[in-house]
């Protein structure tokens, strides 16, 4: 087009029959090359469309198998990634990123739990210390495993440190503050919430009242403030 702008100009606005002749097989080269190329824009995103879509099954398979070893807490994974994709929004996270990160984040928070025998996942009491110790090893473990996975988006640093807490007691790093990743502390607020409100065999389940209210007690030390306030008030 700018090249046709400069030839009429050049021309000096005299356009005849010769300038014409000259113009349409330049006008077609261009219209042809720009189809073109615009086909294989469209063949190429069909493709990644379809990869990604075949990706994200995996995950999903990955993520179900994991949740079926876990009888405990059968289904969370599921609810925790509605949850987490809805506060996320609410936050205000539009990153396309950072959307798809939290995406598969919340469906593979709990992968290190292959690593976590059996007997402990699905103790009918609490937890020792020492199988404490031997659950909260699952973070980490899991971070290793999804690092052979060459993921597009941030999905490894969510999984790592979804237990950090906002003062920094947590694991595995003891990260604090806004060095937690935000797709960490939005997951980490959903995780509980839904943990507290779901049947265990040490426990009943909680009211979504006492289950919030138990939020509100760990806001500013274990979880994040405006993701705690966040929930709350939209969590229904």
């Amino acid at each position: 087009g700018a090249s046709i702008a400069a030839l009429m100009v050049y021309s000096g606005h005299q356009v005849n029959v010769a300038f014409v002749l000259l113009m349409m097989p330049l006008l077609g080269v261009i219209y042809l090359t720009y189809r073109s190329s615009t086909k294989r824009v469209e063949a190429e995103q069909q493709k990644n469309a379809e990869l990604n879509r075949v990706f994200l099954s995996t995950i999903e398979a990955l993520a179900m198998a994991i949740d079926a070893k876990d009888q405990v807490t059968h289904g969370h994974i599921r609810r925790v990634q509605r949850y987490t994709m809805a506060l996320a929004e609410t936050v205000g996270i539009k990153d396309d990123k950072q959307t798809k990160a939290l995406e598969a984040a919340a469906l593979l928070h709990d992968t290190g739990k292959l690593a976590v025998p059996e007997y402990i996942l699905n103790k009918p009491g609490p937890l020792t210390s020492s199988e404490f110790e031997r659950m909260k090893l699952h973070a980490a473990v899991g971070a290793d495993i999804l690092k052979s996975i060459d993921f597009p988006y941030p999905v490894v640093p969510i999984v790592r440190h979804h237990h950090e807490n906002w003062n920094g007691t947590g694991y595995p790093d003891n990260l604090s503050g806004t060095d937690i990743p935000i797709g960490a502390r939005i997951l980490s607020v959903v995780d509980c919430f839904d943990a507290l409100t779901s049947d265990r065999p040490y426990r009943p389940r909680l009211t979504d009242e006492d289950a919030i209210n138990i939020l509100l007690e760990r806001r500013g030390s274990m979880y994040d403030p405006l993701v705690v306030d966040t929930f709350v008030r939209v969590y229904k």
